[in-house]
């Protein structure tokens, strides 16, 4: 099997399973007995738990083993412990199992994205080209998590998700061709050059702020577009809508928005947050509640896809393990987790006012946006001195 078509595969699986955990895995703990709170301590545990594991021990993991064992380690490691779900009836159990889950499933994201990156890097396959199959497992995902939830019941979907990491783990089984994914060793302080790097560091705190926004969107969408009246199915294929956009924002990302700066990606990122997240914190018809699915292609995929630029491009290469599990911990997990901990008190009193706390912690982004584009300008002109003097 090609490289490319190794990893689009394992994009394709681990996104399939991730929509799962991602936005049916609220309504499972809710079928299971757990109250909305219990859901947000659930929920909290697991983010918190991802969160340290791929700030810490993805990188560790990456100067111990080649890139290519862990991807099979990682996701056998993740089949064997989704089925400690299956024994977690109390709500005890089922925060140590998300803990646990937490600090190995998610490490498959940053490595793919590692993985990406030097497939990238050494012409294998362009970045968008192979995440844009994450994004249709993902649409695919939410179809299945449908269909399974009407079908079945919810107590279903743990199923579905043990299925997707077993077929992940035997995917992980094959050897691609064509590329040798060795060991990256950052060196020591690799971490803490990284957040000396003022580019790269503000690229995070951006990133944090956007991707952050979406925690309500992730723990209690579902649930927000079901109280509006919209059946199962519908619910299925509302969550699916907006991930079509994002598909298509990876896979025309190259000829799109190669050619614009990290500043104008990342404010363009921020203008589609304000909006999309505006829009959600008004008493809007449901069609317009559809219709600012759309800007999910605005609000993660352009926010993602820009982070991934800035590594490409302001990021030395033995730390881009260290940076994509940085994003990771901070920008996926950390303030995803943060943001739903603190406004999932608030949607419990009023849905619309947690949305309009996620618009609200964008804000900042846009003066953010203009201190990355001066301090590009200051890194061209200190280039150009030392070149001149040279």
């Amino acid at each position: 099997m090609s490289f490319r078509a190794w990893l689009s595969a394992r994009f394709f699986l681990f996104f399939l399973t991730w929509s799962v955990y991602l936005a049916y895995w609220g309504i499972w703990l809710l079928g299971s007995g757990f109250r909305a709170t219990d859901v947000g301590v659930i929920v909290t545990a697991g983010l918190v738990s991802r969160s340290i594991s791929v700030a810490y021990l993805y990188p560790l993991l990456c100067r111990l083993a080649s890139l290519r064992l862990l991807a099979g380690l990682l996701a056998w490691g993740s089949a064997v412990l989704s089925l400690l779900y299956l024994t977690a009836t109390e709500l005890t159990s089922m925060v140590l199992v998300s803990v646990l889950v937490g600090a190995c499933y998610p490490l498959i994201m940053p490595l793919s994205e590692t993985l990406a990156t030097v497939g990238a890097e050494e012409g294998h396959a362009d970045y968008g080209s192979v995440r844009y199959w994450g994004s249709a497992g993902f649409i695919v995902g939410l179809a299945i998590s449908g269909l399974v939830d009407a079908a079945a019941g919810s107590d279903a979907l743990v199923w579905e998700f043990i299925a997707g990491c077993t077929l992940l783990a035997v995917v992980g089984l094959i050897q691609p061709r064509g590329v040798v994914l060795g060991r990256v060793d950052p060196g020591r302080g690799g971490r803490r050059g990284l957040l000396a790097n003022r580019t790269y560091l503000l690229c995070l705190v951006v990133s944090l702020l956007l991707q952050g926004a979406h925690g309500v969107y992730y723990a209690f969408g579902a649930s927000y577009l079901g109280s509006l009246g919209v059946s199962h199915l519908g619910v299925s294929v509302l969550l699916a809508f907006p991930v079509v956009f994002e598909l298509l924002l990876f896979k025309y990302a190259v000829r799109l928005l190669g050619k614009r700066t990290l500043p104008g990606l990342f404010a363009l990122a921020t203008a589609a947050s304000l909006l999309r997240w505006g829009m959600l914190a008004l008493p809007l018809p449901l069609s317009l509640v559809i219709a600012s699915q759309v800007l999910h292609a605005g609000t993660f995929a352009l926010t993602h896809f820009a982070h991934a630029q800035a590594v490409r491009l302001h990021v030395p290469q033995n730390l881009w393990a260290t940076a994509h599990g940085l994003y990771a911990s901070v920008a996926m997990s950390l303030g995803v987790g943060l943001a739903t901990a603190a406004a999932g008190p608030v949607y419990a009193g009023s849905p619309r006012a947690a949305f309009l706390v996620m618009a609200v912690m964008c804000l900042p982004c846009l003066p953010l946006a203009g201190a990355l584009a001066a301090s590009l300008r200051n890194r061209r002109t200190v280039t150009e001195s030392v070149e001149a003097t040279s």
